[in-house]
């Protein structure tokens, strides 16, 4: 669903605007990059592949997936995509998801981008939960959610096909009763 606002970063010189059409090459860029693909269930082998992914984003049926572009400034060039996958209206519950290109990783990008996106989320939709499910071995993934406030729940056996395997993944959620990591009051 194409959102009427953006999330804000307020800890990093990125900006999160609606994901473009446009958007397909820059984000394949990535999206098909070895060390993406190790973390991840997609399958993208071209640029088409991901335009199937933005066009249900743009769309203003209620439940559909809402995805942002992350720029990166000055050039406002895309170096990550977020947003929330798997939307219940009734249950007012999304799967966050974030991608960050590999030569932005370790910049503290991800949990910028993971903290506004789920701020977000609560804030602007009214979610009472916020999932995330990631592979074990993400081990930088695992430490993002943990610094955004999100608790794991468990292991979900075998959840997803991966490259044709199914495999086991963690699943994290965070309620807005969970204490807000970058709220010091």
């Amino acid at each position: 669903m194409r959102p009427a606002t953006s999330p804000v970063v307020t800890n990093c010189p990125l900006t999160l605007r609606p994901l473009e059409l446009s958007d397909v090459s820059a984000w394949f860029e990535f999206a098909a990059d070895p060390r993406v693909l190790l973390h991840t269930s997609a399958q993208v082998t071209q640029a088409a592949d991901l335009l199937p992914i933005i066009e249900r984003g743009l769309s203003t049926e209620s439940g559909t997936p809402i995805h942002f572009a992350v720029c990166g400034s000055p050039d406002q060039r895309l170096i990550g995509v977020a947003g929330f996958h798997s939307i219940s209206v009734l249950n007012k519950t999304a799967e966050i998801t974030y991608t960050i290109h590999p030569a932005h990783w370790g910049r503290g990008f991800a949990s910028a981008v993971c903290g506004a996106t789920t701020r977000w989320g609560f804030e602007q939709h009214g979610f009472v939960r916020i999932q995330a499910t990631v592979l074990p071995p993400n081990r930088a993934s695992i430490l993002v959610l943990e610094r955004n406030g999100f608790l794991l729940e468990g292991i979900i056996r075998h959840f997803r096909i991966v490259r044709g395997e199914p495999r086991d993944y963690l699943m994290y959620s965070r309620l807005p009763a969970d204490a807000d990591p970058l709220d010091h009051d």
